[in-house]
């Protein structure tokens, strides 16, 4: 091993599929490295070759293509939150964007690669992807590969940052009768959550037709409740089933996280207090 790693600039996919495929391990795919640097200071992390990719433009930017929603794996935070395309056809996610912690220097300089990339457990964005359905494509072996963002998360084998290359993130637009809503409980305004929630609901008249919730900073990975929640469509939003609903949000909670940001049974009772406040808040909107 060399003292001091390789460093490598690819000018397009071609170029980075290229040399993803030459080399073995080792490697590691850097974009804004909010994230790979402090660990690399740490010395957590030792690349043998960093590969950056923040120079291929088909990794940048928002677009609407055949009626979905087209986001470059390097679109940084602010690009999401500001996007015309991303406030009309995916409210729920600008705005999950926009509670970021970190200040100006994060918003400017991380990506919503590198959120997904890490699967950081307190980060914001993976739950509002999760609860819009989000679609991935990702660079391997040469060639691009589509697979559902929750697919993606529970398989390790994509090696992605090293093997393989987040290329775009695809989702549909919100219909326009959806209430949605993102809640996040927050030791301080620019800090991590310590449960966060994020959720899609319709009506019909006052009943609730769909629901959508995952619940976030509570476990490793975030959960999806929905199906949990699935005997209450065609229920109107009541203070019952709001007390319901959270009950069963902490049952959910089967492995919880214990750190700083509080204990393993607290955290658990903030996972059910922040999806009743999240499916309250959506079912007002969509009202």
């Amino acid at each position: 091993m060399s003292l001091y790693p390789a460093f490598a600039r690819p000018r397009d996919l071609g170029q980075a599929a290229e040399i993803m495929g030459s080399l073995s391990t080792g490697a590691m795919i850097i974009a804004g490295g909010q994230e790979v640097m402090p660990s690399v200071n740490y010395g957590a992390l030792m690349p043998e070759v960093y590969i950056d990719v923040g120079q291929i433009t088909a990794l940048k930017g928002i677009s609407e293509e055949n009626g979905a929603i087209q986001i470059g794996s390097f679109t940084v935070h602010r690009d999401v939150q500001q996007s015309d395309v991303i406030q009309n056809n995916l409210p729920l996610l600008s705005y999950a964007a926009a509670q970021i912690g970190g200040g100006m220097q994060v918003h400017n300089r991380g990506t919503i690669g590198g959120n997904i990339v890490s699967m950081h457990p307190l980060y914001d964005i993976l739950p509002s992807l999760l609860a819009l359905g989000a679609d991935v494509d990702i660079l391997k072996d040469g060639e691009e590969q589509r697979m559902a963002l929750a697919d993606l998360m529970k398989d390790a084998s994509h090696g992605l940052g090293s093997e393989s290359l987040l290329v775009r993130v695809l989702l549909k637009p919100m219909t326009p009768d959806a209430g949605w809503a993102y809640e996040k409980l927050k030791i301080t305004a620019g800090g991590y959550g310590s449960a966060n929630a994020a959720a899609i609901v319709t009506l019909d008249s006052d009943k609730i037709t769909s629901l959508r919730i995952i619940v976030g900073a509570v476990s490793a990975l975030p959960v999806d409740i929905s199906d949990a929640l699935s005997d209450y469509r065609g229920q109107a939003w009541s203070e019952h089933l709001a007390e319901e609903i959270e009950a069963k949000a902490s049952a959910a909670i089967k492995e919880p996280l214990s750190d700083h940001q509080g204990d393993g049974d607290w955290r658990r009772a903030m996972a059910g207090v922040m999806a009743r406040r999240a499916i309250e808040a959506a079912v007002k909107r969509a009202g």
